[in-house]
């Protein structure tokens, strides 16, 4: 019987992002995680690739982040990993920090067999209009061309449930908190949901932003200075990861606001349990990404849709 990498995962009490990371020398492992690993894999006989390119051949797939300090990214990661895995595949995680890569580097990495496909959530350079873009790629949250098939959350719809949440619970004064002023997409169309909703009820609000490349305590000096001026009674923010940070913030201060956020992670909803955050469902997520890069790979000629568009779930609304 061929010991997989779940195999590996199962036995050292990891995950299997984890083992992939160790193999694939990607990315970092604790030392306690290794020392599992390294012993699961000795114990169960597995073989190691030598190489990147010794990989490749057996079915690479890249996914490329922009950043994975967001336990969003790591969630939907470990199910990639996880579909992938199970269809034969391993895979490789790349953080690009939202600096842009040229399409033809990957066609031509596709073409020298280091990967096979790429699921990427990154902005990607494509430097001629009518370009054909020859190999397997799904991008998520990010609409990089028409010929690539995109798989979002709605993330409109997500802000107008998150505004008319804040509304129900009589709020009036309130600050939208933008995660990532570098990257306005995708989360513009959540800022412009919430707007519509606090638009359409002449609700007065600020929009503010942070910066993506900067520390945990910048950001939070930012959002005490956003905060300390005026009582806002909400603080909507983009993504979950500001909203822990606000709701620091906000304590410190000795203020309490209603706080929202998204994403719905499964690490935020233990850390912060009554946030009201926008769920995006990774494992469903995970699953189609997937499917739409495997069927391309299995039929190059294969047609898809241009965007596939998931309904999200508002948390904790109550």
């Amino acid at each position: 019987m061929v010991v997989t990498i779940k195999d590996i995962a199962k036995e050292a009490n990891v995950s299997i992002a984890t083992v992939s990371r160790y193999i694939n020398q990607n990315g970092y492992v604790g030392i306690e995680s290794a020392l599992k690993v390294k012993e699961a894999i000795k114990k169960l006989g597995y073989k190691v690739k030598g190489t990147v390119n010794s990989v490749s051949k057996l079915n690479l797939i890249e996914v490329d982040f922009p950043k994975i300090n967001n336990p969003f990214y790591s969630e939907l990661f470990e199910y990639l990993a996880f579909y992938l895995q199970e269809k034969g595949y391993d895979c490789i995680l790349h953080l690009d920090h939202y600096q842009s890569q040229d399409i033809n580097y990957y066609l031509e990495r596709f073409k020298q067999k280091e990967i096979a496909g790429l699921i990427t959530s990154s902005p990607i350079k494509i430097p001629k209009k009518g370009l054909k873009i020859k190999f397997p790629i799904v991008s998520f949250d990010r609409k990089i061309s028409p010929q690539i098939p995109t798989v979002q959350s709605n993330n409109y719809d997500a802000g107008m449930q998150i505004a008319q949440s804040v509304l129900k619970q009589k709020k009036k004064k309130i600050i939208i908190i933008a995660g990532a002023k570098e990257d306005y997409y995708p989360i513009s169309d959540r800022i412009k949901g919430m707007i519509r909703v606090f638009n359409t009820f002449d609700s007065k609000f600020d929009l503010r932003s942070l910066s993506a490349s900067d520390s945990i305590i910048a950001k939070k000096i930012a959002i005490l200075q956003f905060l300390k001026d005026d009582e806002y009674d909400a603080i909507c923010c983009t993504d979950d990861i500001t909203a822990l940070l606000a709701k620091e913030c906000a304590d410190y201060l000795g203020k309490v606001p209603l706080i929202t956020g998204f994403d719905g992670s499964h690490l935020i909803q233990s850390l912060f349990p009554n946030l009201i955050s926008a769920r995006q469902h990774t494992k469903e997520i995970a699953e189609l990404m997937c499917d739409l890069l495997l069927r391309q790979i299995n039929d190059p000629s294969v047609s898809l849709e241009s965007v596939y568009t998931l309904p999200v779930s508002l948390i904790n609304q109550n």
